[in-house]
């Protein structure tokens, strides 16, 4: 894997505008003294205190890897961070009279890779905060060496809960910003209860197909939980490798005996080819369409398969979705302006990336420290203040505004992802995702942006 290597720092040189105050007597050449009652001098205001920010650079991080289900998403998010970081000091001037600088990205190669090399090299490098998209075994696994470091992580990518679980102790220094699984299981299920039965489905049954993750794993625990108090049911269950879905033929056989309400696809684009087969396997001799059974995809399988090689209109009653908002025209450009070939991968996790650097920098004004525990404080607060603003530069300004008048300035820094609340945990608790489906020539399209969140 990539070392790190520190950024070239670019120290900003600020004048200090000094106003001398005369101490001399004033001249009396207009008119001379007045004789009767002295007046009283005039009170100078006190001057305001001076702004106190810390004299060192803020130095971040980030973490990627190109194995397990986070792999397809690499190339959007470190292009993100890039260009985050080229706005962070080009275009804002950095933070504190500094340049922020970034070490190397690092990217894991394979499963199970140790990184505790890589920790250490980020805490001797003084980084006080991380970008993260990691998959939920290589985050879990790298936490407790961060949160020990003082490093805070800021995820743009984990969704599972085993991330949380008690036996992963974070030290509090871990902010997520993806849509969690509870909130997308209760769309699912919600989706699966209200189903009618008419159609030959058992209302509140639901097909699952997942990768064999600890996503995957947690996530049909949070269809469960959520279904069978309602009556519901998780009736198929079926685990793969990452990307290789293998035979689809007992899958399809199953699927057509008994059709569930609702078909969960928890994978990659190997989603595709099951649909394929079960739009194939689902016609009559006349080529009518004999069952149809909704379908919902995850991000990493709401891609463009209009050159796959699938049945024509096989993902037409399929519905998949992105995290984050709408895609702006300025987000899009800059992306694919730095990577033409996203046009074809896509962009999904680049807003939470791109977002996640501003963050860390405004959460850092905010505590006015590059302290990585004062920052992973300071994210929610920075989120969720009275004055919104939508760029770093405005948001920074404000903080400092508020600073120097010495009162405590408050954002809510709405940036490109959208909508963004986090729960006590520090998890979103609320976002948006944007809809994508398919035309009769299973190409991709967006369609309308939805409010997802949980319960706090």
């Amino acid at each position: 894997m990539r070392t790190t290597m520190p950024m070239r720092r670019r120290t900003l040189i600020r004048g200090l505008g000094v106003g001398a105050l005369s101490a001399g007597a004033l001249s009396a050449c207009s008119g001379g003294f007045r004789r009767g009652r002295a007046r009283a001098a005039p009170t100078a205001a006190a001057a305001p205190e001076p702004l106190h920010e810390p004299e060192t650079e803020l130095v971040l991080g980030s973490l990627g890897a190109v194995h397990g289900r986070s792999a397809p998403f690499e190339r959007a998010i470190s292009v993100a961070v890039d260009q985050a970081m080229i706005d962070l000091n080009a275009s804002f001037e950095g933070l504190f009279g500094h340049e922020v600088a970034m070490q190397e990205r690092i990217v894991v190669p394979e499963t199970g890779a140790d990184l505790s090399a890589e920790i250490a090299g980020l805490a001797e490098a003084g980084v006080s905060a991380v970008v993260s998209s990691l998959d939920e075994e290589a985050l879990a696994a790298a936490m407790p060496l961060l949160a020990e470091a003082g490093i805070a992580v800021i995820d743009v990518f984990t969704s599972g809960l085993s991330v949380r679980d008690p036996e992963v102790p974070t030290g509090n220094m871990l902010i997520r910003l993806a849509p969690q699984d509870a909130a997308i299981a209760q769309l699912y299920a919600d989706i699966a209860l209200r189903t009618s039965a008419g159609d030959g489905s058992t209302a509140g049954t639901l097909a699952y197909v997942s990768e064999e993750t600890a996503q995957g794993r947690s996530f049909v625990q949070e269809l469960r939980r959520i279904l069978e108090p309602a009556g519901g049911a998780v009736a198929l269950e079926s685990f793969h490798p990452v990307g290789d879905l293998g035979s689809t033929d007992d899958l399809v056989a199953a699927l057509l005996d008994d059709p569930p309400a609702l078909l969960v696809l928890n994978g990659g684009g190997e989603a595709g080819t099951l649909l394929s087969a079960l739009h194939t396997a689902s016609r009559d001799e006349n080529g009518r369409r004999t069952v149809t059974i909704p379908a919902r995809l995850g991000p990493a399988a709401s891609i463009d398969y209009s050159g796959a090689g699938l049945a024509a209109g096989c993902l037409e009653s399929a519905t998949g979705y992105e995290p984050g908002g709408e895609l702006s025209e300025e987000h899009l450009n800059m992306m694919l302006n730095a990577d033409p070939e996203l046009q074809t991968i896509g962009c999904a996790y680049s807003q939470q990336a791109y977002d996640a650097v501003m963050l860390a920098a405004l959460a850092a004004q905010d505590a006015l420290s590059v302290d990585g525990a004062a920052i992973a404080g300071a994210v929610q607060r920075v989120l969720e203040g009275s004055t919104a603003c939508a760029d770093y530069g405005t948001c920074r300004d404000l903080l400092r505004t508020g600073a120097e008048a010495g009162s405590a300035g408050s954002v809510a820094f709405a940036g490109r992802t959208g909508t963004l609340r986090l729960g006590p945990t520090k998890d979103v608790s609320a976002t948006s995702i944007r809809g994508v489906a398919w035309t009769t020539a299973n190409q991709k399209s967006f369609t309308s942006v939805a409010a997802v969140g949980t319960a706090v």
